[in-house]
């Protein structure tokens, strides 16, 4: 049913179709939810692409552990949109890579055409911005928005000196790229599955027990996982039951 809700949001919010030239909306995308299969389900030519981290050293032995770098996925449906998983074992998506043929706006709201789009121009769009960051062995200078919004422009290696930036220089050159990432180990986290819990039949929750119990006043205590805790407490037991038994007072 998630995926299922996910996917209809995606429909609505971001589908476009190219030849009607409809600007793509990525502000409804729900990163840390949304799963590569969910992409797969609404477009079958779904295909894996290799893609330059622009934030990254070229041989790539500087990881940025947010996301699996290098590989993407590209669908028909989202010119210019590159879509990227957390871990190469976890299908939910982390990072989009936005290349010259996007179109349309930014999870923000901001609405950009890559091709037109100029480092002036995102300086201008936002009041507060890390300008001209770069880990020293990239081949582009970044502009970030709260390390959630990067912007890249190409270094040009013959300008000389490289320090300081010539800002006025930069400023005119075309953004190249656009990487928008979610930490989602910080959103798992937040939303760590956890049982719940029974006292005497009595659901009860778990802070409560944490400060209220006391060990000597328990008589057992019964976990149920799965298939058992769902066939006992139906859906509201799909994360485990703790069941509890207090010792009878004589």
């Amino acid at each position: 049913m998630r995926k299922i809700s996910l996917l209809i949001v995606l429909l609505i919010s971001t589908k476009v179709i190219s030849q009607n030239n409809i600007d793509i909306n990525l502000s409804k995308i729900k990163f840390c939810e949304l799963t590569i299969d969910d992409l797969k389900n609404e477009d079958a030519e779904l295909k894996e692409v290799k893609l330059e981290e622009m934030d990254l050293c070229s041989d790539g032995f500087v990881q940025d552990g947010r996301f699996e770098n290098c590989i993407g996925y590209e669908s028909k449906l989202y010119p210019g949109v590159i879509f990227q998983k957390y871990e190469s074992n976890n299908n939910v998506v982390a990072k989009i890579h936005l290349t010259k043929e996007f179109k349309g706006f930014l999870p923000d709201g901001n609405y950009v055409e890559m091709k037109t789009l100029k480092a002036g121009d995102v300086l201008k769009k936002y009041d507060t911005l890390k300008s001209w960051t770069s880990r020293g062995c990239s081949d582009y200078w970044g502009i970030n928005k709260e390390d959630q919004i990067y912007f890249y422009v190409k270094i040009n290696k013959n300008k000389k000196p490289q320090y300081p930036v010539d800002e006025k220089y930069y400023s005119e050159q075309y953004v190249q790229g656009i990487d928008i990432v979610s930490n989602c180990y910080s959103y798992f986290e937040k939303i760590k599955i956890k049982p719940i819990y029974f006292v005497d039949g009595k659901e009860t929750p778990e802070e409560q027990i944490i400060k209220d119990l006391k060990p000597e006043d328990i008589d057992s205590v019964n976990v149920l996982k799965n298939k058992s805790a769902k066939e006992k407490y139906g859906e509201k037991g799909k994360d485990g039951v703790i069941e509890i038994s207090l010792k009878k007072k004589e």
